[in-house]
């Protein structure tokens, strides 16, 4: 593949996994009006399981 084109599958890629994080909080936010921290807990969490998963 072009190297243009993997830049732009990795670029596509971090800003789906960003706009998910952000409408998570919003909606809860929108919904309850608190900030909810533990939605960092869960997206560590992911990422830790994604990291192992891809490392074995």
């Amino acid at each position: 593949m072009s190297f243009y084109f993997v830049q732009f599958l990795t670029g596509l890629a971090s800003a789906a996994s960003l706009f998910l994080v952000a409408s998570g909080l919003s909606i809860i936010f929108g919904v309850t009006r608190i900030v909810n921290f533990a939605h960092g807990a869960f997206y560590m969490l992911g990422a830790y399981v994604a990291f192992t998963l891809t490392e074995r």
